[in-house]
């Protein structure tokens, strides 16, 4: 190949780059099926992280909606109890599909939740949880 025909070849590789990179370039229009605030929106939405209450915490704070995760020294035989059911709603840890998750709780309304956690080995403490709106 000669010179030139090296350099055109360059050229062209060089174009086609470009135009590759462009096309994979975010947009901020939106589709004509979707609201303009659509494109702006992350995906998922605006998903908060748990609140997540450590194996000695005594105390948690939370918001109206927010999960709760409780991380425990040991899943199996651990379970979460509350006398505030219209406060939390728990969930018991355990293994779904090979998979285990801690036990954890929703915060549905503003007030004081007490969320008992049991051991395995019938030692229990207890979570104050305070949700705010």
């Amino acid at each position: 190949m000669t010179r030139t025909g090296r350099l055109v070849a360059v050229g062209a590789t060089a174009l086609l780059g470009i135009t590759v990179l462009a096309g994979c370039s975010a947009s901020t229009s939106s589709t004509p099926d979707a609201p303009a605030s659509a494109a702006a929106s992350p995906i998922g939405g605006d998903v908060l992280p748990p609140v997540i209450v450590e194996p000695m915490a005594t105390s948690a704070e939370a918001k109206v909606g927010d999960i709760i995760v409780f991380n425990v020294d040991k899943l199996a035989g651990t379970t979460i109890s509350t006398t505030t059911p219209d406060l939390v709603e728990l969930t018991q840890g355990g293994e779904q599909d090979g998979a285990e998750f801690n036990p954890g709780a929703k915060a549905l309304a503003a007030g004081t939740a007490v969320v008992t956690v049991t051991n395995p080995d019938s030692s229990m403490r207890d979570v104050t949880i305070t949700i705010s709106e």
